[in-house]
């Protein structure tokens, strides 16, 4: 651990101010730093000592790796932790020579120090914050640029993998010398005349070399359209390289209010125009939302009204792109959970990036950003300025955005047995957040607080606490303890779940029904939406990471494919339960019924359902809508019945399915009731394996069946395996090598089922190939999650462009997910891959798969 290193050099760090993405270029130049950087491991620690930073130093030895990006996704470092160096360059216009130049970094884990043309220009030490540099005096404009980094990728936290790197965005920002930090707005609605305040305090710096003075303008615009404009705001003449923070108050009407809520994520821009000598020199603009967050008693209100909420907490990774995560994976993830019924979580105990905050303010979901203090830790001490440095960040960074309704300051570091200082920290943590932000709640996570009656849970706004078994007990005792607290599981789940989709189930029926019905229990947030890497050990069995280096307690898998977890889920975490759906079908016509009852107000989730809709469609065989018809649902509140609402739709020929679906008012799918009308396609097997007592069969798995099974014996089908939905294999096990068998695969839906025969088949002294679970691909790149054994050694891909004719292989040891780099962009490809057990014996080959890359 290097954390009171951070004493003398985090101050080396000139700013970490965040200009939004989306400023505008004609005032504010963007030189993109992302794509292929030179890269070097430094397992030795000779990189400063050889002087690795030096611009003339040959990189004839050095790897290419793309920025942004994790090393640990490249199989050549996929377990290196340590140091590793990074060189580009750069050239600047020599006209801009009179403009102010800033480095900024979104994000790079988790040690970084910086050269510019050989000298050391900083160091940045909170891996998941952005960090900038001004940098006039470091370039020379109209010349080559050097920019080395070393990152280090020992600090870790938890049971997380820590993905090492420069893992978000680089770029260089170009601005005039007077310029706007930042904006921070407070959106502050009246409830009761439905008028808001929008207060904007702007942050201006001055970089030049002289005194300057001028003034600034706020606009307000909603859906593109002004609403509102300040007049001149002065800057009274501003010292060199000195900034002002200035506030500014503008008032919104009534009808220009509309308030962000989790189902009605309203949007604003903000917009503050810099001028100097009446020339606009400087535009910020970003987001906000106009809401109001409280906690009134056992009640936690959004805009005044009761919300019983719920959600997940998350890793933000998956297994194709560690934790630099794309927008598309991003966009993904979010889109899984509001369709599952999340409306709030803490979320993650990482802070996350703009984007995927971004995307929560579009979608909303209200989070908790956290200070990713994490169990025994010497960071847990007032006197520390690491944690203060980053809660500061932290409110800094995030404060715009409407999801985040609150800051935690710790995740289960309240035992005062493992930090003797905890409750010090705590207390003097949500003191400065409250200082920093006064408009949000403050908390922290505990899992100590049901055993220690002076738990600094008692100062947070809210209790959070962590919970693996005996919920309602725990909830109970908390309450005797704090009876004037209203408390939100931050975490509750149970044990680790499988890889297998048909297998991934949690009992969150049991967990929840042991939670609902406590007025002053508010709502929960299970842990996890994802699974994720880590190497974590746990003496608990139920607790054991995978051999994958899954940490399995995903409802969704490492790839983001929804387990049969994530459908348990949905339905529980719906704001109404169906009391009942009746359906016929009679001559080209479906009709039907539905009658929605709202969850009681001592329920959760409980809130207002307002903008829902019933939709009814029917669907050909490959899934696409061949017609359709949706009718409003009425507003309701906690424990309201719904009138029943009847349906028709006409059904031609070529309908296939109809599906029954209630669709909430941003348009997620929040309810699906699936019938068939047509018998499914009759199952085909596409592979057989064997070994000494198994027998593996895969099948085409095309939707047209509700769930799969097989029948098997050796001179009668007499045994039948469980139901596969998700997956495309049944696995026979348990049987006898001098045993002939055979087997009958059905597939059935409400219709009836279809089904294939294959006889004869002989085990053999093979071993089982390994399990492909899902694929992906880049446009140079292509993934594969794989099922891994502990008895594993190595695995063997051979890949190539023509169906059995395999040019290259490739032999690695990552365990559950590998990439296959250097491919050709829109090429379809045909591999087959196996494992080499400990002592050396290889499995069966996999069947001959196939994935096409992506277009540039």
């Amino acid at each position: 651990m290097r954390l009171y290193k951070y004493l003398t050099t985090i101050v080396t760090a000139t700013s970490f101010f965040v200009t939004p993405l989306n400023a505008q270029k004609n005032l504010t130049d963007s030189i993109s730093l992302n794509g292929t950087w030179k890269f070097k491991t430094d397992l030795y620690k000779a990189g400063n000592d050889e002087k690795w930073y030096k611009s003339n130093l040959s990189t004839a030895s050095w790897d290419d790796i793309e920025v942004p990006g994790n090393w640990d996704i490249k199989n050549e470092y996929a377990y290196y932790t340590g140091d590793a160096w990074y060189r580009n360059t750069f050239i600047i216009n020599k006209a801009l020579q009179t403009k102010q130049v800033r480095l900024l970094f979104e994000s790079v884990y988790n040690d970084a120090e910086i050269w510019i043309n050989e000298t050391k220009i900083g160091e940045h030490h909170l891996g998941f914050l952005a960090f900038s540099f001004d940098i006039n005096k470091y370039i020379k404009f109209g010349e080559k640029n050097t920019i080395v980094l070393k990152v280090s990728n020992f600090f870790k936290r938890g049971a997380i993998w820590n993905w090492g790197g420069i893992r978000r965005p680089v770029w260089l920002e170009i601005t005039n010398p007077l310029r706007i930090n930042y904006a921070h707005i407070n959106a502050l609605p009246n409830l009761t005349n439905g008028t808001a305040t929008i207060d904007i305090t702007t942050n201006i710096a001055n970089n030049a070399n002289t005194a300057t003075s001028g003034y600034y303008t706020v606009n307000i615009l909603y859906k593109n359209k002004l609403l509102v404009t300040s007049a001149k705001q002065p800057i009274t003449p501003l010292p060199a390289s000195k900034t002002t923070s200035l506030l500014t108050q503008l008032q919104l009407s009534a009808t220009d209010v509309h308030l962000w809520h989790f189902d009605h994520p309203e949007l604003y821009t903000a917009e503050v125009n810099l001028y100097q000598q009446d020339k606009l020199v400087h535009t910020f603009k970003d987001r906000f939302g106009i809401r109001k967050v409280e906690i009134d008693g056992y009640k936690f209100k959004l805009n005044g009204k009761e919300v019983r909420p719920v959600g997940f907490n998350l890793v933000p990774e998956d297994r194709v792109h560690g934790n630099t995560l794309p927008f598309a994976s991003i966009k993904k993830m979010v889109d899984l959970m509001k369709a599952s019924g999340a409306n709030m979580a803490r979320l993650s105990h990482l802070a996350l990036p703009k984007a995927f905050l971004d995307y929560l303010d579009e979608k909303g979901i209200m989070v908790f950003e956290e200070v990713s203090l994490w169990g025994k830790d010497t960071m847990v001490n007032p006197n520390h300025p690491l944690p203060k440095l980053w809660l500061d960040k932290l409110i800094q960074q995030k404060y715009n955005h409407p999801s985040v309704i609150g800051w935690s300051v710790g995740n289960e570091i309240g035992s005062t047995k493992n930090n003797p200082f905890a409750y010090e920290y705590i207390k003097t943590a949500i003191e400065q957040a409250k200082a920093l932000d006064p408009h949000r709640l403050v908390t922290y996570a505990s899992n100590s607080a049901p055993g220690q009656p002076n738990d600094a849970a008692a100062l947070c706004d809210l209790i959070f606490i962590n919970s693996y078994d005996n919920w309602g007990k725990v909830a109970d005792k908390l309450h005797k303890l704090f009876p004037k607290k209203a408390v939100f599981f931050s975490e509750f789940g149970n044990n680790l779940t499988k890889e297998n989709l048909d297998e991934g189930v949690i009992p969150i029926d049991k967990m929840l029904t042991d939670l609902r019905g406590r007025d002053y229990v508010i709502g929960a947030s299970l842990w996890t939406f994802n699974d994720y890497r880590s190497n974590y050990w746990s003496p608990k069995a139920s607790w054991l990471t995978a051999p994958s280096e899954n940490r399995t307690w995903g409802i969704v898998n490492s790839f983001l494919q929804p387990k049969k977890g994530y459908f348990d889920v949905k339905k529980q975490y719906q704001p109404f339960t169906i009391k009942d759906l009746s359906i016929t079908t009679k001559e080209k016509m479906v009709t039907g019924s539905l009658s929605l009852v709202s969850r009681d107000v001592l329920s959760f989730p409980a809130y207002e359902i307002k903008g829902y809709a019933l939709n009814v469609v029917s669907k050909d065989k490959l899934g696409n809508p061949i017609s359709e018809k949706r009718m409003d649902i009425a507003t309701q509140q906690p424990g309201e019945t719904s009138s029943v609402i009847n349906f028709q739709l006409p059904v031609d020929a070529n309908a296939h399915s109809f599906a029954v679906q209630i669709i909430d008012a941003l348009g997620y799918n929040r309810y699906d009731s699936v019938m068939f009308l047509q018998k499914p396609t009759e199952p085909k097997v596409v592979a057989i394996y064997t070994d000494l007592d198994a027998i593996r069969v895969l099948f085409n798995n095309d939707n047209s069946a509700n769930h799969y099974f097989i029948k098997y014996g050796t001179n009668q089908l007499n045994n039948i395996t469980s139901k596969v939905a998700l997956g495309n294999f049944i696995q026979l096990t348990d049987l006898n090598k001098d045993s002939t068998y055979q087997f009958e695969l059905y597939a059935q839906n409400n219709v009836g089922f279809t089904s294939t025969s294959v006889k004869n088949i002989k085990l053999q002294s093979t071993e089982l190939p390994p399990i492909i679970y899902a694929i992906e691909t880049s446009a140079n790149s292509m993934h594969i999650s794989l099922e891994a054994d502990p008895l594993d050694y190595k695995y063997e891909i051979e890949y190539g462009t023509k169906p059995g004719i395999y040019q290259k292989r490739l032999l690695f040891q990552n365990k559950g997910a590998i990439q296959i780099p250097n491919l050709k962009s829109n090429q379809t490809y045909f591999f087959r891959t196996r494992r080499y057990l400990q002592w050396g014996f290889s499995s069966e080959w996999t069947n001959e798969l196939t994935a096409t890359t992506k277009q540039f």
